[in-house]
């Protein structure tokens, strides 16, 4: 593994947000209101941001996604924007404590985030309840998402839904001190060798993020995992693409920070 010639690929390579989510990780600089300025841009009058997928309408998945590129940037909840954001999440959860995208964009709408699919309603009760947990100080709205997506849990720590739906979930149940954690973060570790780097590094830094500690086991095989995904060593390859290879380093070089690698 090769930090250094990580580090060189994202500046040889990156945009000038990847530029700056680069410098928070390595040297704790938080974004310049420039930046700020261009992550929110786009943002629509009900806080919420437009998916790839669908125009014109405003996505409980592609805002959670800007949340998180918000974070990674130093961004915290004190930004008005955030705060409207999470505004617009709780607005959308429904009266059982889910979450899931309105059924007009059904013919649009990707297998993660399709309306009345079991799989993506869990995925995206467990995106926006974490976040809401993370920042929007919202107990009453974080407890019926958790209690939601508890009532589909079976005693091994699975849910009928993809595998990230699992580290959110976890994340969520972990940050709200509810001892079912423990049951997913144990079927993580039995599934962990069927992640690619992309998802090892979303894993990691969901679960410290929600306070899991970067000694658990979990997260110790997650990081040798990703240290030994290192292509050429030299950055960590994305399943989307060569276009995605910026992002999917920098995620690697951020959760590897997190479980207390040296990456500077």
């Amino acid at each position: 593994m090769n930090f250094k010639k990580a580090v060189q690929f994202i500046k040889q390579n990156g945009n000038e947000t990847e530029q700056a989510r680069l410098s928070y990780v390595l040297s704790n600089v938080h974004a310049s209101a420039e930046i700020i300025a261009k992550l929110f841009a786009d943002q629509r009058s009900d806080g919420g941001w437009s998916p790839f997928w669908a125009d014109n309408y405003s996505s409980l998945d592609a805002t959670c996604f800007r949340l998180a590129q918000a974070e990674q940037l130093g961004i915290t909840e004190s930004e008005i924007a955030v705060r409207r954001a999470l505004d617009f999440l709780t607005r959308r959860q429904s009266s059982d404590g889910s979450w899931e995208e309105d059924i007009k964009v059904a013919d649009s709408a990707p297998p993660w985030a399709k309306p009345s699919e079991v799989s993506a309603k869990l995925y995206l009760t467990a995106n926006c309840g974490l976040w809401l947990a993370l920042w929007g100080n919202r107990d009453d709205r974080t407890s019926k998402a958790a209690e939601y997506l508890q009532t589909y849990l079976d005693q091994d720590g699975h849910l009928p839904s993809f595998l990230h739906a699992h580290w959110l979930a976890g994340g969520l149940y972990h940050k709200l001190n509810w001892q079912v954690s423990t049951r997913i973060l144990e079927y993580l570790r039995i599934r962990i060798n069927d992640l690619a780097a992309s998802n090892l590094s979303w894993l990691i830094t969901t679960l410290c993020a929600a306070g899991v500690p970067p000694r658990h086991p979990l997260l110790e095989e997650a990081a040798l995992l990703l240290e030994q995904n290192q292509k050429d060593d030299e950055y960590w390859e994305s399943e989307d693409g060569p276009s995605r290879n910026v992002h999917s380093t920098l995620e690697a070089i951020r959760a590897l920070s997190l479980c207390g690698r040296d990456v500077r």
